[in-house]
């Protein structure tokens, strides 16, 4: 399943922690109208790369559904960023 969410944690070493939660469920539904737009785009790529139009969604798809429960976390001793993918 496609990620629906995102935790951002930031932390500094002077400041307090700062953490949020963004809803990627509504980042997929306004991407939606650009992918809509760029599909030609898509097929025209696959046929110039004599690519299956077909197995290339397939791999975005599967690309995409990896991203689920992904952690991106940078560790400094001044600086801290972290995003988990739900």
């Amino acid at each position: 399943m496609i990620p629906f969410a995102a935790e951002l944690s930031i932390r500094n070493g002077r400041r307090r922690p700062v953490e949020l939660w963004i809803p990627l469920a509504l980042l997929w539904i306004l991407l939606l109208p650009l992918a809509i737009l760029l599909l030609p785009v898509f097929l025209i790529a696959c046929l110039v790369g004599d690519v299956p139009p077909f197995q290339a969604t397939a791999i975005l798809w599967r690309i995409f559904n990896s991203l689920n429960d992904t952690v991106l976390s940078v560790d400094k001793p001044e600086f801290s960023f972290c995003i988990h993918l739900y």
